[in-house]
């Protein structure tokens, strides 16, 4: 039997269940990309996409030779360019990772499903996380949570992948470069230099570099716009591409746990113990987050388009498009919010804080309606997720209904993260020539050369916050609030962030810090 093994959102051949078990039924593999149109171009995505899915290709394709196998790269979308290698070999088996993705993948994944009914193909898809298909319950996720992340070993990648002949196929070997692909998708505002390289060898670069080097500082060092750059983990684009799986990274982050309480044992006073101890503590209990949120967008996929509590849709919001335009080019009048989109056009990246106050200052500083920021945004990010991107771009707009309301204050997140404006000089040039001082004050004082403010967002703010009160006062939005939290919240209530490594999941579980802060 010949098998495909469909590259999706796993670039790698470390951990990977979906090639393991394609390797384990079938005699022969095939790997295969498929470079949709339909899917590079949508409205969700963007050049810094597609070059991170084309440099994990490259390195992928080395791995695979490596092993006496081929990569095919199939220039056409589904479920045509399986019907057309269909024709060219008759696998009998499609073995994938299950996607939780936006509602462009998911309408292309049913119709492949249907394909492979009519076409007699068994297509099996295996979860690489902890994220449920049709769970019935929030209270069963640490069952999967234990099995999938904590319980099991990670696979080793295969010494071999055996392939029927496949030298007629060289053409469907090439990997083309970004410029070749999509020019016109290519921003001259991206500092190619600048942005992180997705591949799996990086991925574990990265993992030995944090948990060796840069992790001693990601506790207090996450929230600078300034700092997050080297003490975060920057594990999120190799996480939301698949160049390494969650359950590695637990494996390593607890080993390396393992190892610093062994050290403490001998000297428990060593203050850098310590300190690395508490850093990898604190990043451990965050990565546990990233799949409670998924997994909303998994069983509620109409969030891309509606609001997941129903009582926030009369939410009053703007119809100026001048002012998401303004937010999107860094051209607001309020520095740091000019500034971290700037960094986000020119790198892709940015700190969990500065994503969450763009959001929360866009719906009530600026009354852009949440769904007009969440398309623009996510082409930004390098290490876009959907599962994590339409929950947070909700969350931050304070329509869930279940979450403490916070606004972020640019003036204040200025004067806290960035007081010498060392982060707003480097992305706003035209701002070098005043203080920090000048800059703090500028709502007072106009800045000659600087955008002036857009709006009054004080007024805004206290209007938003009001409406946002009403809805949370009123009978209707209780009821919708509880049936939320039901549904989707968190069973997990302990305000503390306690130990995790080498406990049992029901342990482990009672102690997740509430999410309100960085999760990177």
């Amino acid at each position: 039997m010949i098998a495909l093994w469909w590259i999706k959102r796993d670039f790698r051949l470390d951990d990977n269940s979906a090639l393991g078990a394609a390797l384990t039924q079938c005699a022969f593999v095939i790997p295969v990309y498929f470079l949709e149109p339909r899917v590079y171009r949508a409205y969700d995505a963007s050049a810094f996409h597609l070059h991170a899915q084309l440099c994990a290709l490259v390195e992928l394709q080395h791995n695979l030779r490596l092993r006496g196998a081929e990569l095919l790269v199939i220039h056409q979308d589904l479920p045509e360019g399986l019907e057309w290698l269909r024709k060219q070999f008759a696998f009998t088996h499609i073995f994938s990772h299950e996607e939780t993705g936006a509602d462009i993948t998911f309408q292309r994944d049913k119709k492949v499903a249907s394909w492979c009914i009519e076409s007699n193909v068994i297509w099996r898809e295996l979860p690489q996380s902890s994220v449920v298909r049709r769970l019935s319950s929030r209270d069963k996720r640490q069952h999967f949570i234990a099995q999938r992340l904590l319980e099991s070993q990670p696979l080793a990648a295969p010494s071999h992948i055996p392939q029927p002949d496949m030298q007629h196929f060289s053409p469907h070997f090439y990997i083309p470069l970004l410029s070749q692909l999509a020019p016109d998708l290519i921003d001259s505002q991206v500092q190619w230099s600048s942005v992180q390289q997705v591949n799996e060898r990086r991925a574990q670069r990265a993992l030995d570099s944090f948990l060796h080097e840069r992790g001693l500082g990601y506790r207090g060092g996450i929230s600078s716009p300034n700092k997050a750059f080297f003490y975060g983990s920057r594990f999120s684009p190799h996480i939301a591409w698949g160049t390494v799986s969650l359950r590695r990274i637990f494996s390593r982050l607890q080993q390396r746990l393992h190892e610093l309480e062994e050290q403490l044992e001998i000297t428990p006073d060593d203050q850098l113990l310590q300190r690395w101890q508490k850093s990898l503590e604190s990043f451990s209990s965050r990565l546990f987050w990233r799949d409670h949120f998924v997994q909303r967008l998994e069983s509620a996929s109409q969030m891309e388009f509606r609001a997941l509590n129903p009582a926030y849709d009369s939410i009053n919001y703007t119809d100026d498009k001048s002012r998401l335009q303004a937010w999107v080019n860094g051209a607001t009048g309020f520095p740091l919010i000019d500034a971290c989109m700037r960094c986000l056009q020119a790198t892709g990246f940015l700190n969990f804080r500065m994503r969450a106050m763009l959001v929360n200052f866009a719906c009530f500083g600026l009354h852009i309606h949440w769904r007009d920021l969440q398309y623009p945004l996510a082409k930004l990010f390098v290490d876009y997720e959907p599962g994590i991107h339409f929950s947070q771009v909700q969350m931050q707009a304070a329509i869930v209904g279940i979450n403490s309301l916070r606004v972020y204050n640019p003036l204040k997140q200025l004067m806290d993260q960035d007081p010498e404006c060392q982060f707003v000089y480097r992305w706003v040039p035209e701002l070098r020539r005043f203080s920090a001082r000048q800059i703090a004050l500028h709502t007072d004082m106009p800045l000659p050369g600087y955008t002036p403010a857009v709006v009054n967002s004080e007024h805004n703010v206290r209007q938003m916050k009001a409406e946002i009160a009403a809805i949370r006062a009123s009978e209707g939005g209780r009821e919708q609030s509880r049936l939320v939290l039901e549904k989707h919240g968190s069973r997990l209530r302990n305000k503390k962030s306690k130990r995790i490594a080498h406990k049992s999941v029901t342990e482990a579980s009672a102690q997740y810090t509430l999410f309100t802060d960085e999760h990177e």
